[in-house]
């Protein structure tokens, strides 16, 4: 069969819009693939933006402790809030072991907040990791990690974890190096600990004995949780390891002057006469030197006005702390930190600035534990590092002092000479982590003379505060220290007795 010219010039058109048809259909199959591409990757950019309350903050600084620095982590997520606090240094290796530790923690805390939060909208969970540390002369740092983390139901779970290292050399010390690797020292060490936690009476009617035999028996592995501090080592066991839930977590101290000869000869002591008992005394109440303050100075407060005594719990925090006190200046506020000794070693800057502002410095001991499950010695030492931290950090001794928990007996009171100073109206901010409820809060329950207590640690409350200040002062109320309400109370009692 024969084609005509004229077909094939109609062909030839056809082809070449055949052509032309492909490439626009070709242009736009790129063009919506290359704007689908687009629109996912801002929908995940989208989605993985936070609100303000719930982005995480990561933060590094650098300690009072040579090489070694600061990581804080935070989240005021209302459902999973989070404050993670761990050390890094010039060990690589020893970081990763660290950051490894903390993040494992914090993936469990947020899958289990996340499943409990699928079947109870109104379920929040906290988890905070805070780390304290002990040197050796040796040059070895022990950094504690302590760590509670609570996902919902009745009980939270917490734990202590210890890592040390040399930080020149980057030697992670084993028990088993400290004892020269000779198991006659393990034997003698597991009959001095056990002896411990048996003679120590503020543990001893929570002993749990088979756990107990099981757990200081002389094995290796039973003593790895140990820290190497200047004069002791100290074995940390959780809840429940060895005792029951009402005894906390034990922490039983062994002076080195007791096994100076069993030590590898580089941990050795100096032959010389070492008091091994830590010190419980204290000086007497009228020799405290309490500071006066700006206002009792000036007679700006008398017993007929208003007062109120604003007090903030677990600092300082270079972030919170810091923002608190910006927001006392502005109003002349003068307030009364109850201070962890282990934070204070931290950020000695910020002791020095609440001083030079007025402000009350208390002591708070030194990690937050319940002192009513604490044997004598424990609470001595808890309270005698924060002063000895305190006045390193400021030059002068804390004047007040703050149980954690408000947990106080009179073992506790026999420790210190300080006035122990507890509260009327409780803000509720750890647990509400809401500016506008710490104002609502302080509306329903403050009073003439009440001793209002918050947490300088939560972005909350120190987003919160400036609204609670000017509602104070809008009321007539003036701000005092605790050591100046106290003296205020006294005076009052003088003058309704005359």
């Amino acid at each position: 069969m024969s084609i005509s010219p004229r077909s094939r010039k109609r062909s030839h058109w056809i082809d070449i819009l055949c052509i032309v048809a492909i490439i626009l259909l070709s242009s736009l199959t790129v063009f919506l693939l290359l704007k689908s591409t687009s629109t996912k990757q801002q929908e995940i950019v989208a989605s993985s933006k936070q609100s303000p309350e719930a982005k995480e903050k990561i933060k590094e600084s650098n300690s009072v402790y040579p090489g070694i620095r600061i990581i804080t982590e935070t989240s005021n997520e209302k459902k999973a809030p989070y404050a993670i606090q761990y050390p890094q240094s010039n060990v690589q290796s020893f970081n990763e072991i660290v950051k490894t530790y903390t993040q494992k923690l914090k993936t469990l805390y947020l899958e289990e907040t996340k499943y409990i939060n699928e079947t109870n909208k109104h379920n929040k969970g906290e988890l905070n990791i805070s780390f304290e540390v002990f040197q050796h002369s040796t040059g070895y740092y022990s950094f504690v990690l302590h760590s509670s983390m609570y996902t919902g139901g009745a009980n939270g779970v917490s734990e202590k974890k210890i890592f040390r290292l040399h930080n020149q050399s980057g030697h992670m010390l084993t028990l088993e190096e400290l004892l020269g690797k000779n198991e006659k020292a393990l034997v003698t060490l597991s009959e001095k600990v056990k002896k411990a936690v048996t003679m120590d009476k503020q543990i001893k009617p929570y002993i749990i004995q088979d756990q107990l035999e099981e757990k200081t028996a002389p094995k290796w592995g039973n003593f790895s949780n140990f820290a190497l501090t200047k004069d002791s080592i100290l074995f940390y066991y959780d809840e429940y390891e060895i005792t029951t839930g009402s005894a906390g977590a034990p922490i039983v101290t062994i002076p080195l002057t007791e096994i100076n000869d069993l030590v590898a000869d580089a941990f050795k002591l100096p032959v010389v006469a070492v008091d091994s008992k830590p010190s419980t005394k204290v000086p007497a109440k009228e020799e405290q030197n309490v500071p006066k303050t700006t206002t009792e100075e000036a007679g700006e407060v008398s017993p007929k006005d208003k007062v109120v005594s604003l007090t903030f719990d677990d600092g300082p925090n270079p972030d919170t702390t810091v923002k608190i006190l910006e927001t006392l200046k502005k109003y002349n506020a003068k307030a009364t930190f109850f201070m962890l000794g282990s934070r204070v070693s931290f950020y000695p800057e910020i002791v020095q600035e609440m001083k030079a502002a007025g402000h009350e410095l208390g002591n708070h001991t030194w990690n937050h534990p319940d002192l009513t499950k604490a044997s004598s010695e424990k609470i001595a030492l808890e309270i005698n590092n924060t002063d000895n931290a305190i006045e390193k950090a400021s030059g002068s001794k804390p004047t007040v002092f703050r149980p954690p928990y408000g947990a106080v007996n009179q073992t506790v009171r026999n420790q210190t000479a300080l006035p122990v100073v507890l509260w009327d109206v409780d803000t509720m901010d750890w647990k509400y982590r809401d500016p506008n409820h710490l104002l609502q809060h302080v509306k329903q329950h403050v009073k003439n003379g009440s001793i209002i207590l918050m947490h300088d640690i939560h972005a909350s409350t120190a987003e919160g505060l400036d609204a609670v200040l000017a509602y104070l002062k809008g009321e007539g109320y003036s701000f005092v220290t605790i050591s100046e309400l106290h003296k205020l109370e006294n005076r009052k009692r003088t003058l309704s007795a005359s």
